[in-house]
């Protein structure tokens, strides 16, 4: 510590140190102050024992002898002090006295920006074994990465990574590395399989599980099955009921006791099925028609767009020998019962009272 003037830290005490240069015969030297006996003196480099000199009233150093022109005095004193003491209790930081920045609490928490560990409460608090941030109409938590692509946050359970969330170029994703790969990406529109550094993944990962499945799925337009294009589109499911109108198309009337019909739509197919019964009717000419639920497509005949054969089963009475036929009607959705002749053209089909018709038939519609 030699050449240190001026107030020196040593071990659990401080020391101040003065040094005077001497006149011929001076005894009395006036310090900066000390505590007595709790000071050492030196006379050009020579420690003075106690009885050389005397120093009883905290400021003077007197010497027993007189001291030569150009000696050099130096007393060094020390005053004591005791390290700090942390009370129990809140002890807290404050930042420039306007409000407290960091606050210890009983439990070892350390609070930050609050005084309780309330996580109603604005600020940060550090628990023994978790981080609480809270904040007031903003984000509590922000976390930022430069520069390069990568994990912003990595998860690990027992010292192994499970999961990560990352930023791949502007986009974001997140999941799990559990064996292959399960990873989300975010980007423009579209939610998308990618792999755990943000890169795209087709055709490997699965939504769902044999056992954990999901419940119902919403979608506001078509599904792909089976590929990409346009023909592995399916763009519509759809079950209900229709209530069909049944005339003749030359004249005369008819009264329904039911004509209810059951139809399921998988995209452009639609299927018809249902039980139907005339309960009168009035001065026919020409054939019974009926309306349908969708508009046949009008791609290739109107009657290729029909499956079966023989899509109505009659029964109880009627006019004809045989079963009657459908054709399908591409201008104004409706199908035509037509009488089915043995080696002749089809002729009009007029119903009979009571007639009771089992219907089951499909067709193409136009979307």
């Amino acid at each position: 510590m030699s050449g240190y003037i001026g107030t020196q830290p040593v071990p659990q005490a401080t020391q101040t140190r003065d040094s005077f240069t001497a006149t011929s015969g001076q005894t009395s030297f006036a310090t900066g102050g000390y505590t007595p006996n709790f000071l050492d003196v030196y006379l050009n480099g020579v420690k003075l024992a106690s009885a050389d000199y005397t120093a009883t009233n905290g400021s003077d150093v007197v010497l027993a002898s007189g001291a030569a022109t150009g000696d050099i005095l130096e007393v060094v004193a020390f005053t004591t002090f005791t390290p700090a003491n942390i009370p129990s209790g809140t002890p807290s930081i404050t930042d420039n006295g306007n409000a407290t920045a960091i606050t210890i609490d009983s439990s070892e928490n350390v609070l930050i920006g609050k005084t309780t560990t309330s996580f109603g409460t604005q600020g940060v608090a550090l628990r023994n074994n978790r981080i609480q941030s809270t904040n007031d109409g903003g984000s509590p938590l922000e976390l930022n990465r430069l520069t390069s692509d990568g994990d912003i946050a990595l998860f690990q359970k027992d010292g192994t990574t499970v999961g990560t969330i990352g930023t791949n170029g502007s986009t974001l994703y997140i999941g799990s590395t559990e064996g292959a790969d399960a990873y989300i990406g975010f980007g423009n529109q579209i939610i998308r399989p990618v792999t755990s550094s943000g890169a795209s993944r087709d055709n490997a990962i699965d939504l769902g599980y044999n056992g954990m499945r999901f419940r119902d799925l919403y979608l506001s337009d078509g599904i792909y099955l089976g590929g990409v294009g346009s023909a592995n589109k399916l763009e519509d499911y759809e079950e209900g009921t229709h209530s069909a109108t049944f005339a003749m198309n030359g004249s005369g009337s008819i009264s329904m006791l039911r004509q209810n019909l059951a139809y399921i739509k998988v995209g452009r197919l639609v299927t018809v099925t249902g039980e139907v019964s005339v309960s009168s009717v009035s001065s026919p000419v020409g054939s019974m028609t009926m309306t349908l639920p969708f508009t046949i497509s009008a791609t290739g005949t109107a009657r290729d767009t029909f499956i079966g054969s023989k899509p109505v089963a009659y029964r109880v009475p009627h006019n004809q020998d045989n079963t009657p036929v459908i054709i399908g009607n591409t201008v104004n959705a409706q199908v035509t019962f037509l009488y089915e002749q043995d080696n002749a053209p089809f002729a009009d089909y007029t119903p009979a009272a009571n007639a009771t018709f089992n219907i089951s038939f499909s067709y193409l519609t136009t979307s």
